[in-house]
């Protein structure tokens, strides 16, 4: 089998399961983004490379990169390897009303940042036109503008593999699911120039259930709300369920079923939503406005929260035990919707085939 471009665009790009996370970009002259895509310019003829290697949607070696991310081999479980969970905000409300929920990951980042525990963090911006792109981010300013949430997918570790970088930096990066997986196949390849991988100290993960196509998107809002510009989305627990979206002119909310036709379908075979290849893992907390659910996955992770939370920049709570069960029963039922899938897609390739 090819494990280069031929076996990435067989496996992945033709089969229309690319996440667009930006690992295979900025590796090779023969692929680019566009518009929330991931583009092929261009023939290979490697028979293994490192767009194939750190793709989230290739064959994935559990035990390998578990045993290097959490010195353990995998288990089958809800939620992945945990150390701690609770519920936290940021204390300070700056962060609550300009980031997602309660603001515990700008908080940390920010943090982090000013404690030199990272040099850089990778975040992932929203342009006027709503595309999300990696950005290397050195600054609270930075931070700000990259707050909140899209719900659409973008390339964000190309920044990671652009640089520029300089020496023995330290970098962190706040991303997806798909993108922490990208992260720790980078770790655990077996290929030779493994790009910046070894400056990545810190992964924050984002509980994603699914990410959107950004140009089939961006052409409904178009129609259902107009074309001003969108200052911030957010989607809200169950049972109301509506996508927010607050634009110049006010507040439009919309039933979540009528975007759920523009998921991904590299989406809809992905196993995890609590992003378990993580130092740390946040996601909101349903019914309980203003706070985030926290996961510890890693020594780095618990240990940055409880310094951030020593000195006064993070509050916590334990996590209510009905909250925990159903962030169990939800991240199962993921895993569930996505066996299903790729059964689907496996049998409808047998006939087809």
């Amino acid at each position: 089998m090819n494990k280069g471009l031929k076996g990435l665009e067989e496996r992945v790009l033709s089969q229309n399961l690319c996440t667009a996370c930006g690992a295979c970009l900025s590796l090779c002259p023969y692929l680019r983004s566009w518009q929330g895509r991931v583009v092929k310019l261009h023939d290979c003829g490697l028979d293994e490379g490192r767009c194939f290697a750190y793709c989230p949607r290739t064959e994935v070696d559990k035990d390998g990169i578990y045993q290097k991310e959490f010195g353990q081999k995998y288990e089958k479980n809800d939620i992945g390897p945990v150390r701690n969970i609770l519920m936290a905000r940021a204390r300070d409300p700056i962060w609550r009303k300009k980031a997602q929920s309660g603001g515990v990951v700008s908080a940390l980042i920010d943090f982090a940042l000013r404690k030199k525990a990272i040099d850089a963090a990778i975040l992932t911006p929203r342009d006027t036109d709503f595309l999300p792109k990696g950005r290397i981010i050195r600054n609270r300013e930075d931070i700000f503008n990259c707050a909140g949430s899209s719900y659409v997918s973008g390339p964000t570790l190309e920044a990671l593999h652009k640089g520029p970088w300089q020496g023995e930096e330290k970098i962190g990066v706040v991303g997806l699911p798909c993108h922490a997986l990208a992260l720790a196949k980078m770790r655990t390849a077996p290929v030779e120039k493994k790009g910046s991988i070894d400056k990545v100290n810190l992964v924050i993960g984002l509980f994603c259930t699914w990410a959107l196509e950004y140009e089939k998107l961006m052409v409904f809002l178009k129609k259902r709300v107009g074309e001003g510009c969108i200052e911030k989305m957010d989607i809200t627990s169950p049972p109301e369920r509506l996508f927010k979206i607050m634009m110049a002119d006010g507040l439009h909310n919309l039933p979540v079923d009528e975007i759920r036709p523009f998921i991904r379908n590299g989406c809809r075979v992905c196993f995890d939503m609590t992003a378990e290849f993580s130092d740390i893992s946040v996601g909101t907390v349903e019914g309980i406005e203003g706070w985030n659910t926290v996961i510890f996955r890693s020594d780095t992770g618990e240990d940055l929260f409880k310094k951030a939370e020593g000195e006064g920049i993070i509050e916590s709570q334990p996590l209510p035990a009905d909250h925990l069960n159903h962030l169990r029963e939800a991240s199962l039922l993921k895993k569930g919707r996505a066996l299903s899938t790729i059964r689907e897609r496996e049998a409808t390739e047998g006939i087809n085939g």
